[in-house]
């Protein structure tokens, strides 16, 4: 089977999930799954690439990069397309875009996630032309051989709005990279990567961000309820420099300047340190279709809090707590019982790499390998 995957968005830095999720889905492909099939991966050399490097996959003996130009619009749909037909491509996967889907070939296509139909988050989100867009990319959707979804509640969400074949809509869970993510007891390493980002141990860590939906705000609002003797510092991964966050009048309305520490960019190098190091995790989001960060500290062995909507309580097992995210008191009295209750704070370390090891790239990939087949009518492995 000779099968292309849009790899655009491995050169991009928002969303950075789908990056992630893209890469590693190709890398797992090559190195764990495929034998006699080739793999042809789009990418436009008219991009920077992003924090991972689309070149490094050239390394990997299944893998022809091939250049398109033009992504994100019309002209990259149609360069796909002319692409596509002079390699004689059995199956097309596109990670994210859905003009790609234009082709003939057989084509697949990751849905991660459905904001635009979650209740919680469909008022004041579209105005008449984003509906007409939507209701656009919702008809070229039906276009896809296969649909893939990176969880159950997406798949749900999904079916419930748009008029699809059950079928040929499948769920295919993200996986984590174990030889990065996973408990760091180093100490040195820990306090390694706390200072290379000017922050001290103990800390409480949540990844910030501009977008609403990653509910920051909560957790700043939560975390400003809690007694202030003996509260370790909060630490916003990923935010902006301190001052200069669209954040910090929230910080200062608070009386929070002395407490809250703006990273700035984290390399992904830090992450699985600054995870293990953490007294705890919060990421109370108001929607996630799947949730990767969570993963990701769970398998570092960081205790988590976390959202009970989406596709969260999938990641998250019985290894996180799990909130309202618009219940700022439970937030709040979920935090303080795990930063006074070492007991229960241990409990939560070793659950997370159980339920992490449950998730894995090569599973995603196998998995991803047998939607190609249904689509081709080849035989489904059985793995």
């Amino acid at each position: 089977m000779r099968i292309a995957i849009d790899g655009t968005p491995i050169q991009q830095t928002d969303p950075p999930g789908v990056s992630r999720y893209t890469y590693n889905l190709v890398e797992a492909l090559a190195k764990t799954v495929l034998t006699d099939d080739e793999l042809v991966v789009f990418y436009d050399p008219g991009k920077a690439t992003g924090q991972q490097r689309i070149e490094d996959l050239t390394e990997l003996p299944q893998v022809m990069l091939r250049p398109i130009s033009g992504t994100g619009g019309v002209r990259g749909a149609f360069s796909a397309l002319n692409t596509l037909r002079q390699l004689e491509v059995d199956v097309f996967h596109s990670p994210y875009a859905l003009s790609h889907l234009l082709t003939n070939v057989p084509s697949v296509i990751t849905i991660h996630e459905l904001s635009e139909f979650e209740p919680t988050l469909r008022k004041g989100m579209r105005g008449r032309l984003s509906q007409l867009t939507l209701s656009a990319e919702m008809n070229l959707l039906r276009r896809a051989g296969a649909v893939i979804c990176v969880s159950h509640a997406v798949r749900h969400r999904l079916l419930d709005n748009v008029d699809l074949d059950p079928d040929k809509v499948h769920v295919v869970y993200n996986g984590v990279d174990h030889r990065r993510f996973h408990p760091r007891y180093r100490p040195e390493a820990r306090k390694r990567a706390a200072l290379m980002l000017g922050i001290e141990p103990p800390y409480v860590l949540a990844l910030a961000s501009p977008d609403p939906r990653k509910n920051t705000a909560g957790v700043l609002r939560a975390y400003a309820r809690l007694p202030r003797e003996g509260l370790p510092k909060l630490v916003l991964a990923g935010a902006g420099e301190w001052g200069r966050s669209p954040l910090y009048k929230l910080v200062e309305e608070l009386h929070l300047e002395e407490m809250v520490r703006f990273t700035g960019y984290v390399p992904d190098a830090i992450l699985p340190d600054l995870y293990s190091g953490a007294r705890l995790f919060v990421f109370p989001s108001l929607y996630e279709g799947f949730g990767l960060p969570v993963l990701e500290a769970l398998a570092c062995a960081a205790p988590v809090i976390t959202s009970n909507r989406g596709g969260i309580p999938e990641v998250a097992g019985d290894a996180a707590v799990l909130v309202d995210p618009d219940d700022l008191d439970a937030l709040a009295a979920a935090m303080e019982k795990a930063l006074t209750d070492k007991a229960w704070r241990d409990e939560l370390r070793l659950r997370g790499p159980g339920q992490a090891a449950r998730f894995s790239w090569e599973r995603t990939a196998r998995e991803t390998r047998d939607v190609y087949a249904t689509l081709v009518g080849e035989p489904v492995e059985r793995w």
